[in-house]
C-alpha cells in the first residue's frame, strides 16, 4: 500500500510539473546520472546533469561551473569515505574474513560525510535556481522528471548492475563450472533477500526527486538536507556491497580471492 500511495503521489507531482512546463522549451533528454555519481553527489546529480541540456548565457555557464565545483568539493569527502569502505571490503574478500567493526565505522564515516555535504549542496542548488529563468528552471525540472520516468520503466536495473559488478571482478579469473553455477545462484539469492529494500528505496528516491523537480520549476524552492543527501541510498548500497562480497569470498579459492580483491580496488581507484 505504501508503494502504491507513493506512486500516486509521484504521479500527481509529475502531472503538476508537466502543466508548469507546458509553455517552456523542451530540453533534450539527458541520461540519468550514473550510480557512482548519485552516491557521491546525492540527488543534486540529477539537476547538475539536466542543466547541461539548457541553453545558457555566458554568465549562466560560469554559474553552472561554479555550482558543480561547489558540489564536487563537498562530495569529495563522501567519495573518499566510500573508497575507504571499498578497500576494507577488498581486504575481506582477499582474506576471507571481514572486520565488522571497521566496516561499521567506515559506513558511519560515509553517512556523516553525506550529511555534512547537505548544506553546501542546498546552497549550490539555490544559486542555480536563482541564476536560471523560469523557463530554464521548468526545462531542467522536466528533464529530471523524464529521467525519473525512464529509470522507473527499466526493470532489473540494480540486479543487472550487481551481476555486471560480479562479472567485472571475476573477468580475469578462471572459474570452474561449479563456481560459475554457485556465483549465479548465490548472488541471485542475496539479491532476492534485498529485493523488498530495493523497491522501497527506488520509490522513496523517485518521490524525493519528483518533489524536488516540482519545487525547482516554481518560484519557491527550499530543499532540505534529507532531500539532497541520499544517505539512505548510500547506507543500503554499502550494506549490499558487503553482503555480496561475503558471498563472493566463500565461492572463490584463496588465490582467486586475491585476484577479485585487486579488481575491486582498481574499480574504486579515482585514477
Amino acid at each position: 500500500m505504501a508503494v502504491k500511495c507513493g506512486s500516486q503521489s509521484l504521479g500527481l507531482a509529475c502531472a503538476a510539473l508537466v502543466s508548469a512546463c507546458a509553455m517552456a522549451p523542451i530540453a533534450p533528454s539527458v541520461p540519468p546520472p550514473s550510480l557512482q555519481q548519485q552516491m557521491e553527489e546525492g540527488n543534486a546529480a540529477w539537476f547538475l546533469n539536466a542543466v547541461s541540456a539548457v541553453q545558457l548565457s555566458f554568465d549562466q555557464q560560469q554559474l553552472q561551473i561554479s555550482v558543480r565545483e561547489q558540489v564536487t568539493a563537498r562530495s569529495e569527502l563522501v567519495a573518499i569515505a566510500r573508497r575507504r569502505l571499498v578497500g576494507l571490503v577488498a581486504d575481506g574478500i582477499a582474506s576471507g574474513s571481514f572486520d565488522d567493526a571497521r566496516l561499521g565505522a567506515a559506513l558511519e564515516e560515509i553517512l556523516t560525510a553525506a550529511e555534512q555535504r547537505g548544506p553546501a549542496v542546498i546552497e549550490a542548488l539555490l544559486r542555480l535556481h536563482r541564476g536560471l529563468t523560469p523557463a530554464q528552471r521548468a526545462s531542467v525540472a522536466g528533464t529530471v522528471t523524464a529521467g525519473i520516468s525512464l529509470q522507473a520503466s527499466q526493470s532489473g536495473g540494480e540486479r543487472e548492475q550487481v551481476q555486471q559488478r560480479v562479472n567485472s571482478l571475476t573477468a580475469s579469473i578462471t572459474l570452474s563450472e561449479p563456481q560459475k553455477a554457485a556465483l549465479k545462484s548465490d548472488i541471485i539469492d542475496v539479491f532476492r533477500r534485498y529485493a523488498p529494500d530495493l523497491v522501497e528505496e527506488a520509490d522513496i528516491r523517485r518521490q524525493q526527486l519528483g518533489k524536488l523537480a516540482q519545487a525547482f520549476a516554481s518560484t519557491y524552492f527550499e530543499p532540505t538536507v534529507a532531500s539532497v543527501s541520499a544517505t539512505s541510498d548510500l547506507e543500503a548500497k554499502s550494506q549490499r556491497l558487503i553482503a555480496f562480497a561475503r558471498t563472493l569470498s566463500k565461492i572463490l579459492t584463496p588465490e582467486q580471492r586475491v585476484q577479485a580483491a585487486a579488481a575491486l580496488r582498481q574499480r574504486a581507484s579515482p585514477d
